[in-house]
């Protein structure tokens, strides 16, 4: 995950989501479009940050605090180009809420796709390590498989499948 092509993928993609989510978010709530150098910019800083702080794989609770920043600093820069002196399109509790759900919207899906990221590129590490040891070229492969985590909790199963589902045998008080 620290290669850095990849790397600088994945801090395109945490700054095209943040960007853009905030900009429709400024817009929709009847804020001035910002320029193209002032979008650029905004771009710019958003994927600096996330390329100095993408050296590994980040889960939910790194992500969250860092797309909030992401959103108040946006936030900061779409409201510094607003014409006139006050910038009063969605100012209050209202506008930090949305900001604040998007954040965390951002957070989960960035989080989903790093983990699954990260397993498409063990799964090729284990193709390939396979390829080398079929064509036998005889080249020592070392693989260390990722420890996954397992869900809090189990998944439910649909309700036709619960229907379908037989738990026959003793009643659990006859032990």
């Amino acid at each position: 995950m620290s290669w850095t092509p990849l790397r600088a993928l994945r801090a395109a993609v945490f700054a095209a989501v943040s960007g853009s989510a905030s900009l429709l978010l400024h817009l929709w709530s009847g804020g001035h479009a910002p320029g193209p150098l002032q979008s650029a910019a905004a771009f710019g800083l958003v994927f600096a940050a996330a390329y100095a702080a993408g050296g590994r794989q980040r889960g939910f609770l790194v992500l969250a605090p860092l797309c909030l920043a992401a959103q108040w600093g946006l936030h900061e820069l779409f409201q510094a180009g607003a014409v006139g002196a006050v910038h009063a399109h969605g100012a209050g509790l209202s506008m930090w809420l949305v900001h604040v759900a998007a954040a965390l919207a951002q957070a989960s899906w960035l989080a989903r796709g790093e983990s699954a990221m990260a397993a498409l590129l063990d799964l090729l590490t284990l193709f390939a390590a396979r390829l080398v040891r079929v064509a036998g070229v005889g080249a020592l492969v070392v693989v260390r498989p990722r420890g996954f985590v397992p869900r809090a909790r189990a998944p439910r199963p649909a309700p036709v499948a619960a229907a379908a589902i037989s738990r026959r045998g003793p009643p659990r008080f006859a032990f």
